[in-house]
Formats: structure tokens, sequence, C-alpha cells
């Protein structure tokens, strides 16, 4: 039976590895129509934004497979997710109030499940909405703005010790991972690593660019680091 969106063989051949953030693929946004249709990943990402199961188990096999290549078996680790923005048409999925992120963890934790040393928790909460979307956001001192004190760790959850693994869907400029981050290590993580399906790109008076060049501190260990760029 042949995969209905042709995404059977999906692969990222697009990495983008940035400090402490694993992005496995570019996003280039829907309005820039021409690349958009031929990335079969931003297409992809699209569907699992929209929550379809068997696209959102593909790229967390996919994620969890390159995953392998740096955990380690001998630390603790917690997968988690950005919490998703409330959805104004939510009520259109069976699956209220679980965005594409949530289900991502999920689906890479149950990819990772012969790891014993691997946990899945929801470990942040969102205070209040953004007052509005990241890319609606003009430059990096907006965008932290926008999510400065958005978050928080609850009272229930006790992480120290734990090595977290931080999912998200789409990374516009990090700001939003680099905050939740933040929290974690304050709640006593003693690392954090991010992981998203992709990271935007834009079209800039005909350049193709990330949305932002940024140095995200390095709090992954630089052999994993190392390890994952030459398994490409």
């Amino acid at each position: 039976m042949s995969e209905p969106y042709g995404f059977l063989e999906l692969k990222p051949v697009e990495m983008v590895d940035s400090g402490w953030i694993h992005a496995y693929g570019v996003y280039y946004p829907r309005h820039q129509a021409i690349e958009h249709l031929n990335s079969d990943w931003s297409r992809a990402v699209i569907l699992a934004k929209r929550r379809m199961a068997g696209i959102i188990d593909r790229f967390g096999s996919i994620v969890a497979g390159r995953m392998e290549r740096w955990l380690r078996n001998d630390v603790p680790y917690v997968v988690t997710h950005v919490p998703a923005e409330p959805e104004p048409v939510q009520y259109l999925f069976a699956d209220m109030g679980r965005g594409a992120p949530e289900l991502l963890a999920e689906s890479i934790h149950r990819h990772l499940g012969a790891r014993h040393n691997i946990q899945l928790d929801t470990l942040i909460m969102q205070l209040r909405p953004k007052a509005r979307k990241q890319r609606q956001c003009e430059g990096m001192a907006e965008r932290e703005a926008n999510v400065r004190g958005l978050y928080t760790v609850p009272e229930r959850v006790v992480i120290g010790g734990d090595h977290v693994i931080l999912v998200d869907d789409v990374l516009t400029s990090g700001a939003t991972m680099r905050e939740c981050s933040r929290i974690l290590r304050e709640a006593g993580a003693l690392s954090v690593t991010g992981v998203a399906l992709a990271r935007t790109v834009r079209i800039q008076d005909g350049d193709t660019r990330l949305e932002e060049k940024e140095t995200y501190e390095n709090t992954m260990p630089a052999a994993a680091m190392v390890a994952d760029r030459l398994a490409g």
C-alpha cells in the first residue's frame, strides 16, 4: 500500500545543528509557495502541525533514530515538550488540547522504548497566551520579550539530576526554546537539549537564510554534537 502523502522515504537531508538545538530539517513558510511545495520536509511539517498521526510517528522515528547516536546509557533523561499555543479552531480536532510538540514527544519516547533510562513527562506549563505569535515579532529582542515569564515548571514536578530533551515542532528564532530551557535549568535540570523538526528559512531579497543566526548556549556534551554532525 502506498503512502498517501509520499513521505515514506522522508529523510532529513537538510541538517541544522546550532549549539544545543538540533533541528532535523528546514522549513519554508507556506507563503513562500515555490520553496514550500518543493520541500517534502516543509509539507510534512505542516501535516505534523495539524496532528496527522502517521506523519508525527514518522518524524518521531527519524528523530529517535538520530538521538540514538548521542544518548548515553548511564544518565537519566526526561523527554518533555514546549507547550502548544491554544488554537482558535481547537474544536476541529478530536485530540483537544494536545498540540504537535506533545504528540511528537510521545512518539519520540515510544521509539526510544528499548531504553530504560528515558522517561516521558510534561514539565512545563504556559501561564497565559502569547501577546502575539513569534513570527509576528520583529527581531530577537521582541521575540524574547514575547515569551519572557510565559512559562513555569509546576510545583509537582521534580527535575533535579535529570537531563531534559525538550521537543518543539518548528523553531522560528529559538527564543521560546531558550526561555523554556532557562526555567528547566532553574528547576534543577542538569542539561537541556532542544529538538525540533525544522528551523524556519525565509527568503530575503532573493537570498535564502535561516530566520536568525545565533550562538546558542552549549549545554550538550561536545562529543554528542560531533557524533551527530558526522552521522549526517
